[in-house]
């Protein structure tokens, strides 16, 4: 087994992570950047159509009959009026509720309606000028040169507008390729030298393949954790397969959480060894790992408390979840970078991508606070995802929640399972989530192991029924 903090280990991983990260950027890169150019070109395109309109708008009322022109004049210089009162009818009523305060009902009313009655007889002394000026007449007589100067002038447009689009269209596909060809070489020589330290690693691997197991995600073995003297956990070994749902119970107290907290070592173990197959298929010694290291081997987790950030929206407490695989170093962070905002626009689509699958984008740019309590546990899973992990770790993922909000929880959970290719191991009280939900379930009581196997094997063995029901 490889020593703990084993300097060699220690730096091949960093080496190997950091040249991952850069080729998951590069691989996610081009189609957000593609996506960023396509948002930037149909702005261009809608102000170009604008400014078109604007210059179609006094041919095509030229072009209109006499009739139909005068009353469209008319709407528009009404319209014209009632846009620039909008602020002073505004302040008026600000004043009024001021006053009311202040003054009392009556002096504030008779403010508010001489103000008012001023402007509405600017309003009726406009209306009465747009009569004369423009007067209502039935006749349909058209410019016959009106009419062709426009429809000559909006074709022309056209042609316009589609050659803009072609050329935006154009440039696209050539950037596009430029970037590719760019990074598909730099990916090249990035996938050679992870080859070369993920086999350095493969050879320091602590356990063989066999004693390991090829179907095995994660092996616990003769886990110990003693709190002065107190077993917590006591001589528990597991195992877990790839692709599976795994789960945890136990009556309050078994240890269950401190399982939890052993293998993604916020507590060093007393004894024992916990094996993980990395997101590279290596086999490795979570104990040779610091605490915020575990999330870049492809384990994410959940506590049983919400834990986001409530003076954030949801797409930023998301963005936390993928701050250990930022590439920028400090100055980046200092100057706001060119490499920054790309990695923050990758980031942000992945945050979009996982929030639009699980069902919540409309909430995103909301804070938490006041969404429901079901919506914010499916934010707290989505924060797990971001960073692309292999098992997640689930600590009573239903509590809080009623019977309709658990049964659409069990749902996302296969949904996770199944679409993003994880293994979910979790603890729960609830019995009919986890005998509904769970492959295999593991028993445990004051940390030691009372059974392992399926759900029917869990609910008819006597040990566990002892130890949940007690007996006479």
């Amino acid at each position: 087994m490889a020593p703990k903090n084993n300097f060699s280990l220690q730096r091949t991983v960093k080496q190997r992570d950091r040249v991952h990260g850069d080729l998951v950027f590069n691989q996610e890169y081009p189609a957000v950047a593609r996506a960023l150019r396509e948002q930037k070109d149909d702005k261009k395109l809608k102000r170009e159509e604008l400014k078109t309109k604007k210059r179609l708008l006094p041919l095509e009322i030229a072009a209109l009959p006499e009739g139909e022109r005068n009353a469209v004049l008319t709407e528009r210089e009404l319209a014209q009026l009632e846009e620039k009162q909008r602020l002073p009818r505004r302040a008026v009523q600000q004043k009024y509720l001021r006053m009311r305060e202040k003054q009392g009902e009556g002096p504030a009313v008779q403010y508010r309606d001489g103000q008012l009655k001023k402007l509405d007889q600017e309003l009726e002394a406009k209306r009465a000028q747009l009569r004369q000026k423009y007067p209502e007449i039935v006749s349909q007589n058209v410019s016959s040169e009106a009419a062709e100067q426009y429809q000559r002038t909006a074709q022309e447009e056209d042609a316009r507008l589609s050659a803009l689009r072609q050329r935006l269209e154009a440039q696209r596909e050539e950037q596009d390729r430029a970037l590719t060809d760019k990074l598909g070489r730099k990916n090249q020589k990035l996938q050679a030298r992870f080859d070369q330290l993920n086999a350095q690693l493969q050879s320091m691997a602590p356990v063989s393949e066999e004693e390991f197991g090829r179907d095995n995600i994660l092996s616990v073995q003769g886990l110990k954790m003693y709190f002065s003297g107190i077993k917590a956990v006591d001589d528990l070994s597991f195992h877990i397969k790839q692709g599976e749902i795994f789960g945890l119970i136990g009556p309050n107290g078994a240890g269950k959480t401190t399982v939890f907290n052993c293998i993604t070592q916020f507590y060093a173990p007393t004894g024992g060894q916990v094996y993980y197959r990395d997101r590279f298929g290596n086999i490795t010694s979570l104990t040779d790992y610091k605490t915020p290291d575990v999330i870049k081997l492809g384990i994410s987790r959940t506590f049983q408390n919400i834990e986001l950030v409530y003076w954030l929206s949801i797409l930023d407490n998301l963005l936390i979840g993928v701050h250990a695989f930022y590439r920028s170093n400090l100055g980046d962070q200092f100057v706001h970078s060119a490499k920054l905002k790309q990695e923050e626009d990758v980031f942000r689509q992945r945050a979009i991508s996982i929030l639009d699958r699980l069902g919540i984008l409309e909430y995103k740019d909301l804070p938490p606070a006041g969404l429901p309590y079901g919506v914010l546990k499916k934010v707290e899973l989505a924060r797990t995802l971001m960073s692309s992990p292999r098992m997640i770790i689930l600590d009573e993922p239903a509590a809080g929640l009623n019977d309709a909000e658990t049964e659409d929880l069990t749902e996302i959970i296969r949904l996770i399972r199944d679409d993003f290719n994880c293994t979910i191991f979790l603890v729960e009280h609830d019995m009919n989530l986890v005998m509904s939900l769970c492959d295999t379930v593991c028993a445990i009581s004051f940390g030691k192991m009372l059974a392992i196997g399926t759900p029917q094997e869990i609910q008819n063995n006597p040990l566990v029924q002892e130890a949940y029901l007690g007996t006479e």
